[in-house]
């Protein structure tokens, strides 16, 4: 079994630590961002815990002939998942290829295992009996606030002490072990009487978001307002006010200006200096005012433009 530990701090080169996943994250709120990955590989296993420290926007395609459970490893969890709002201790899911989007809370810490789809179904139908089959098919399935507070203390016990010993993951019988005990401390939290109905109108909200964002990508050489945004979506400034609050924890203003923003740094790590000036970058994304646009930069992302590693 593959194991590997990678701290980052840079957004976009995070969007590319989890192996397996294609994914883009978008920083959200201002400050110097940083995160871990620890991250364990076989075949037909896929597992990371992750931790990051500002609120992302997170958006992308799960494992292919996989499905995938989430777990937060703290409290509080306070976001959007699939377009189910997040609050306290909760697994999330995904099928095979599934396109996903996550707003995290400011703070995230949590792990993440794919395996394939014909293999999580037999372990729940043996461990959890067929009545808790349905369960896999749902986006959000709530834990109790005791009950995972439990589990996620023991993961967190078991995960460091795997991490302590790097060697281990080398032993198959090791592996194994690892794998097995992960996915029987995470399907002892399936319980369909713990399974409450979906919030219909966060999930409407989230669909706002959703075709926002669509939005936005479909025309980004056209700077949107908030009354764009509006028209477009036929929809009052209150409602798309509460949608972006509700659903991202920022207002739509902001979560313009930093769409814009991440989509500039996103440009600058992967390319260089002489395939591409700043300025241009700022101009791809509408920025239009060289010293407005440091000065937004640097507030979200801690530096200057100029300061941005670029590729080579």
């Amino acid at each position: 079994m593959e194991f590997r530990v990678r701290a980052t701090s840079d957004v976009h080169d995070h969007s590319f630590a989890v192996n397996g996943w294609e994914q883009v994250y978008n920083q959200l709120t201002p400050g110097r961002f940083e995160s871990v990955v620890m991250q364990a590989q076989a075949p037909g296993f896929l597992f990371f815990r992750e931790s990051t420290n500002r609120r992302v926007a997170q958006a992308g395609i799960a494992p292919r002939g996989l499905s995938s459970l989430a777990l937060p490893l703290q409290r509080p969890v306070s976001g959007t998942f699939q377009g189910c709002r997040l609050d306290g201790y909760a697994l999330w899911l995904l099928g095979s290829g599934e396109e996903f989007r996550f707003y995290t809370p400011e703070t995230m810490h949590y792990l993440g295992v794919s395996i394939p789809t014909s293999d999580l179904h037999a372990l729940a139908a043996a461990v959890l009996g067929e009545k808790a089959l349905p369960l896999l098919e749902r986006s959000v399935v709530p834990v109790p606030t005791e009950e995972g507070e439990r589990v996620s203390a023991e993961l967190s016990r078991f995960l460091d002490a795997f991490q302590r010993q790097p060697a281990a993951f080398e032993n198959p019988a090791a592996g194994k072990r690892f794998r097995d005990e992960i996915m029987s401390m995470l399907l002892e939290l399936f319980n369909p009487h713990h399974a409450d109905k979906r919030d219909v109108t966060h999930a409407t909200y989230a669909e706002i978001v959703r075709r926002s964002e669509r939005i936005l990508q479909d025309r980004l050489e056209e700077p949107q307002t908030v009354l764009d945004l509006c028209v477009a979506l036929r929809c009052s400034r209150r409602t798309l006010q509460t949608s972006f609050q509700r659903v991202a924890n920022v207002t739509p203003i902001e979560y313009l200006r930093s769409v814009r923003l991440n989509g500039v740094r996103r440009l600058l790590r992967s390319t260089s200096q002489d395939e591409l000036m700043v300025g241009d970058a700022a101009a791809r994304w509408g920025f239009t005012h060289p010293s407005y646009f440091a000065r937004e930069y640097r507030d979200l992302f801690g530096e200057l433009p100029s300061q941005t590693p670029r590729k080579g």
